[in-house]
């Protein structure tokens, strides 16, 4: 195990020493690069270390509080301590607000997070949130523990009574502070007399068996992370934060980074925009272009933390005058259909075709050339949806996708004996083809809407099949309701659309 901090004694409320960035980190030595794109590693674990931690419990009360994003990363950035009992004893309600002032509550650094929708974003368990027009703001972690001094909470108490002013969070903190008793949690902060919250006291265990994949391109941020073999619950967690080899701390927000799929992670550089309409905060990471995470930890409510090792390499972004493209579209052939490929690189760049997926199934190697800056798939893959993956070894991957088309003129696709039919052609289509690749089904004028739609109504030879279900609140539900007939449109990527009668049979 490892200390969440190392308390032999009270100490006074202090800062780790160095040079401290915009967010608080301490910065240190400079990252080496790694040597390859999609770096996966094994942390195995490590023998638990004895807890060093140790205040003097029976002077506090503790309890749990809802706690904004930037007071609770503040204390872990900064490596802030509890302060001496000696030195807790009154509120300090005329102390400026550190968080503020060290400009955490900035946008895009510790602020909130907006969801264009409601749904999602009020399923993290352990965060916080309100309501903003039809989205939701997370504002932080919810119910977290902590430890107050019984000598600093009896005089906020009264200054709550008196109506003082506080130019800090702490009469916030205590005024909302819930289920207090005598009893000590598994973890816990410690708020001080200025109103900050300490680093967590704690525990923390090192994962084991877990392997860690990164990337530098995803549709979720600049980065992301995924970890096979790490058991731990989305309920669980309030926080967690990447550490790189600098020295430098970064916390993670619920829905920006921290996904109800627990063993993913993502973080943006730069402003984009992600698939459900969000826009990431970036602005606290906007330096980590160039470093290397040596370490990730999940910050897990009324339980130990865990941690696990990494050498994760974040690549450099490429700014906007750079760019990777293919054609946005192309005809299918059945010798081979050509792809060309447009370099805008920095100079010192050696980008190369890393990967091609057929929609979201990875492409066999042997079933694409690439030459002269011309990418060949074989006739083998048909027409559809293709993304190739670039790589380079100091610049993040990009991606870029094409559109190969049938070819097909309109009206050479047809519904007949209930299934796909395509008149015959040179590239030699046909409807099992045209089925694999339907996005869109109408029955009857209403729309019929699943994942893997295609896979769920055609047969592998192109027919319909007449007894398919689609998930629904209640249960299966029958794509064709026993009627004798059914009016059916369908689209498919990189074909003609096509209507016709399905018949019961």
């Amino acid at each position: 195990m490892r200390t969440k901090m190392a308390l032999a004694v009270l100490a006074a409320s202090t800062i780790a020493a160095g040079n401290m960035s915009a967010f608080g980190g301490v910065l240190k030595s400079e990252s080496t690069p790694a040597t390859s794109e999609a770096q996966t590693e094994e942390a195995s674990g490590a023998e638990d270390e004895a807890q060093t931690v140790s205040i003097e419990t029976s002077e506090y009360y503790f309890g749990k509080i809802n706690v904004p994003y930037a007071d609770f990363y503040y204390g872990e950035i900064n490596h802030v301590q509890p302060e001496a009992l000696g030195d807790a004893a009154a509120g300090q309600y005329d102390a400026e607000d550190k968080v503020t002032a060290a400009g955490l509550r900035e946008e895009g650094i510790y602020d909130s997070v907006t969801s264009a929708t409601s749904q999602k974003s009020q399923r993290f368990e352990k965060s916080y949130f309100e309501q903003n027009g039809d989205g939701t703001d997370i504002l932080g972690p919810s119910s977290v523990n902590v430890a107050i001094p019984k000598t600093l909470y009896d005089d906020v108490k009264a200054a709550i009574e008196a109506g003082t002013e506080c130019s800090n969070p702490l009469v916030e903190f205590v005024s909302s502070l819930e289920e207090v008793s005598e009893e000590v949690p598994a973890e816990y902060k410690v708020i001080n007399s200025d109103g900050t919250l300490s680093q967590t006291i704690g525990t923390t265990k090192e994962a084991e068996n877990v392997t860690v994949s990164f990337a530098t391109v995803s549709t979720w941020g600049n980065y992301q992370i995924d970890f096979d073999g790490l058991e731990i619950e989305s309920a669980d967690i309030q926080g967690a934060l990447l550490e790189t080899s600098d020295g430098e701390i970064y916390g993670l927000e619920h829905l920006d980074n921290l996904w109800l799929r627990a063993n993913e992670i993502a973080f943006a550089a730069e402003e984009m925009t992600e698939p459900h309409g969000n826009t990431p905060s970036w602005q606290r990471f906007a330096d980590i272009q160039g470093k290397t995470i040596t370490k990730v930890t999940y910050m897990l409510a009324d339980q130990d933390d865990i941690s696990i090792e990494t050498d994760l390499y974040c690549k450099e972004l490429l700014g906007e005058e750079y760019s990777i493209t293919t054609d946005e579209s192309v005809t299918y052939q059945k010798d081979g259909t050509a792809i060309n490929i447009t370099y805008t690189t920095p100079d010192d760049s050696d980008y190369s075709v890393e990967a091609v997926a057929a929609g979201r199934t990875a492409v066999e190697d042997g079933l694409y050339s690439v030459e002269d800056n011309v990418i060949t798939l074989s006739g083998d893959l048909k027409p559809g949806s293709y993304t190739v993956t670039f790589s380079d070894d100091k610049y993040a991957s990009k991606k870029s996708s094409t559109l190969v088309e049938s070819g097909l003129e309109e009206g050479s696709v047809s519904i007949e004996n209930n299934a796909v039919v395509i008149a015959d052609n040179e590239q030699g289509l046909t409807g099992a083809d045209y089925a694999a690749q339907v996005t869109s089904v109408i029955v009857n004028g209403e729309p019929v809407k699943a994942k893997g739609i295609a896979g769920i109504l055609f047969n592998e030879d192109g027919s319909i099949n007449l007894d398919a279900e689609i998930e629904g609140q209640d249960g299966n539900v029958k794509v064709f309701d026993g009627s004798d007939s059914y009016e059916i449109e369908l689209e498919a990527t990189g074909y003609p659309a096509v209507k016709g009668t399905v018949t019961a049979q």
